[in-house]
C-alpha cells in the first residue's frame, strides 16, 4: 500500500519546475511587448529612413568651395533654410564629385559667371531639373549664387549655376532664379573670371577649369 506521505512529497518536488516554467513564460511575454512598443518604428517605411538620428544631425553651416585653376578658391555661403532643395541637390552633386573638371562656359563682364554643365556649351546637365524657389527673398546682390534655367521655364537647371559679378548685382532676376547662396571670400576672383577674354556665346579662349568643388561645414 502506497503512503500518503509518499504523494504529497512527489508533488512538492514537481514545485520547482512549474516555478520555472512560468519564469521562462513571463520573460517570453516580456521580451514580445517590448519588442511591440519600442520598435515598431523599424516597421515604418513611408519615412524612408528619414526618422533615423543621422538626417537630423545639426553638422554646421554649409560652405561651397570652388578651386579653380589658375585663379584660386572661391568660397560660397549656403542657405539651406531660404533654399533647400537648390542647396540639397548642389551638396549631393559635390559628394558625387560632378562638378570637378568642368569649367566656367560662359562669363560677361559687369554681369555673372557661369558653370556646372558637363558639355561645356550651356545646353547639359545632370539629367534632371528641379523645382524653384525663386521667390525666396534672395536677391540677385553681387556674389550671389543662383541657378540657371532655360528662358520662359520655372523649373531650374539640375547642375547649371551663376555667381553674379555685376557691382549693382542683377536684381531683374529676382523672382525669376533660384538663389541659394552667397559668395563670402574670393569675389576678386569672380572679378577676374568674368573679364576674361572670351569668343562666341560669352565663352573664355581659354577654358577656366573648376578642378575641384566641394562643401564643408562650419
Amino acid at each position: 500500500m502506497k503512503r500518503i506521505g509518499s504523494d504529497i512529497k512527489a508533488a512538492s518536488d514537481m514545485i520547482p519546475l512549474f516555478v520555472l516554467v512560468g519564469a521562462i513564460a513571463v520573460v517570453i511575454i516580456g521580451v514580445v511587448f517590448a519588442n511591440f512598443f519600442f520598435f515598431t518604428a523599424g516597421d515604418q517605411t513611408e519615412d524612408n529612413g528619414r526618422f533615423l538620428d543621422d538626417d537630423v544631425v545639426d553638422r554646421g553651416e554649409p560652405f561651397a568651395f570652388f578651386e579653380v585653376s589658375g585663379y584660386g578658391t572661391i568660397k560660397v555661403a549656403l542657405d539651406q533654410n531660404k533654399a533647400p532643395i537648390a542647396v540639397a541637390n548642389f551638396i549631393e552633386l559635390c559628394e558625387k564629385n560632378f562638378y570637378n573638371g568642368l569649367t566656367f562656359h560662359r562669363v560677361i563682364p559687369q554681369f555673372m559667371i557661369q558653370g556646372g554643365d558637363p558639355s561645356g556649351d550651356g545646353t547639359g546637365g545632370p539629367g534632371y531639373t528641379i523645382e524653384g524657389e525663386a521667390n525666396n527673398g534672395l536677391t540677385h546682390a553681387k556674389g550671389a549664387l543662383a541657378c540657371a534655367k532655360r528662358s520662359g521655364e520655372t523649373r531650374m537647371s539640375g547642375s547649371q549655376f551663376y555667381i553674379v559679378q555685376a557691382d549693382n548685382g542683377a536684381t531683374h532676376l529676382d523672382g525669376e532664379h533660384t538663389v541659394f547662396g552667397m559668395t563670402v571670400e574670393g569675389i576678386e576672383i569672380v572679378d577676374r573670371i568674368a573679364n576674361a577674354q572670351t569668343g562666341s556665346n560669352d565663352n573664355p579662349l581659354n577654358p577656366i577649369i573648376m578642378t575641384k568643388v566641394y562643401v564643408e561645414y562650419e
